[in-house]
């Protein structure tokens, strides 16, 4: 797979945080951009603080998102956790908690809505509604390798389920305080 970037990426004075507040915040929108743009088009859900991306299942690095070597520039780190801060408020990236990769942030290249909506509708075409099962069975069974949601990390699909919840379209089920399954209807 190639990686498309738009030519913002290309853009020198991009990985220099800016003086100017106006031009400085519209300088944000764009790397929240490229990043939700990046991961989307990669499929990957979770990328290192760092801005790199890697391959799973083989280990080789996907792309550093924040450096660009074709025209040799990269954000400090400063401004890589400036950038951060900025997903982070605007709740298109999450940080990922001490029991799990604390240096890996998740990233929401759709909304935890949109992401709710595709996994009711998965639900209702495959079947399995009002059935009980499992977030195993949601993000990694082998039926589910085409659907989008595939590979989705528990963590944020629990985030996912709980917007289901919201709706009053999912039971959360648990034992002893652990959530381990799901009943969408």
């Amino acid at each position: 797979m190639t990686l498309e970037t738009p030519q913002i990426y290309k853009f020198p004075p991009l990985y220099t945080p800016q003086t100017n507040k106006l031009i400085r915040k519209q300088q944000l929108q764009t790397w929240e951009s490229i990043i939700l743009q990046t991961c989307a088009q990669l499929s990957k859900w979770c990328i290192n603080k760092n801005g790199k991306i890697y391959d799973q299942s083989t280990g080789e690095l996907l792309i550093s998102i924040f450096e660009n070597p074709e025209i040799q520039r990269a954000c400090s780190l400063e401004f890589q956790q400036e950038i951060w801060a900025y997903m982070l408020q605007n709740e298109t990236a999450l940080q990922l908690k001490e029991s799990e990769d604390s240096n890996m942030i998740a990233i929401f290249w759709e909304s935890l809505d949109s992401w709710s909506s595709t996994i009711l509708e998965w639900c209702e075409t495959s079947g399995k509604l009002n059935q009980v099962i499992t977030i195993y069975e949601i993000c990694e069974s082998d039926e589910n390798t085409n659907c989008k949601f595939y590979g989705m990390p528990s963590s944020f699909c629990l985030l996912v389920l709980h917007r289901l919840v919201d709706r009053n379209r999912a039971t959360l089920l648990k034992d002893q305080g652990k959530i381990v399954g799901v009943k969408i209807v």
